[in-house]
């Protein structure tokens, strides 16, 4: 009887240091907690993807849900999220003062994150890239280069904070400063050279020159507003013309090629009080509708080719 006890008690204890054996040879990695996801959503652009909009107006956003990297003031770090989103984030590419004045005032970034976040319960890092009054070729020549610097630190960033970085997207809203610049002098000529074929050229340029190297799988697109003013070129053109020519370049570029994917194509039939008095800008309504439309979209989007 003592000898099947002893008998038993060694088998346990080989048992045990079989396991323990197994344990000591496993990768510490394989023994850690698995990482948490997190997508790097860059938002580059011009004005109304940069947000002159009321920040106190945006939709508050879920603790966790998303945070934002902050490459100017707070590089390196994964930090909260907060209105007016990226703000304080200007150097020698992206500059949003105007003398002492700050044009970034409030997005539509809060309201994307969240919509976004609703659908796919993966954090965003959300990385600010836009800035007033730029024109894609401005873009595709020389400010690129922030896209993929901006990209590259917030995916080093999440890492070092402990996430697994999962997608890396580009939303892209821009062509406003394109419209105008196809306005015609008196004799019908642009100086500018600007079409709307030149517009899809220097988008594509643009991701282009940043897909490979910050690593972006899709560049959403975001269609510009209309025009509601009533102001003409010197041809007696209306700029308002020339706003539906790129609004209708943006529906080609993402019909005629893979890397871009509308996000929002309703932009345009927004009526005139999701306009400020400008006839340009977005107000915080009009930037919270689109955020929560398109962040509704790349997230379904996301969760129906995740699993293909």
């Amino acid at each position: 009887m003592f000898q099947r006890l002893r008998d038993r008690r060694s088998r346990c204890v080989l048992f045990l240091l079989a396991i323990l054996s197994v344990a000591l040879l496993m990768p510490m990695e394989a023994m850690a907690k698995p990482k948490k996801t997190i997508d790097v959503i860059v938002f580059a652009g011009q004005s109304n993807m940069m947000g002159h909009g009321n920040a106190k107006g945006a939709p508050s956003v879920k603790k966790k849900s998303a945070y934002a990297y902050l490459p100017v003031s707070s590089p390196g770090k994964v930090s909260g999220f907060s209105e007016p989103f990226g703000s304080q984030e200007n150097d020698k590419y992206i500059n949003n003062m105007m003398g002492d004045e700050n044009l970034a005032t409030g997005s539509m970034v809060s309201a994307f994150v969240r919509a976004y976040y609703k659908e796919t319960k993966t954090p965003v890092l959300a990385v600010p890239c836009a800035m007033q009054g730029t024109g894609s070729y401005s873009w595709a020549s020389m400010r690129y280069q922030a896209i993929i610097d901006r990209a590259s630190a917030a995916k080093k960033a999440a890492k070092k904070a402990g996430y697994k970085v999962g997608h890396v997207y580009l939303v892209w809203m821009q062509g406003e400063s394109d419209a105008l610049a196809m306005q015609r002098n008196e004799d019908g000529t642009c100086d500018t050279s600007m079409s709307p074929d030149e517009h899809i050229k220097n988008v594509r340029t643009m991701f282009k020159r940043v897909k490979k190297k910050a690593g972006f799988s899709k560049c959403f697109v975001i269609r510009i507003p209309s025009f509601y003013g009533s102001q003409t070129d010197p041809y007696g053109e209306k700029w308002s013309s020339y706003y539906k020519l790129i609004q209708n370049a943006q529906i080609s570029l993402c019909a005629d090629y893979d890397d871009f994917v509308m996000a929002y194509a309703n932009t345009p039939k927004l009526s005139k009080k999701y306009l400020q008095s400008d006839g340009m800008h977005l107000t915080q309504a009009g930037l919270n509708k689109v955020g929560t439309g398109a962040g509704s979209y790349v997230g379904k989007y996301t969760n129906k080719h995740s699993k293909e």
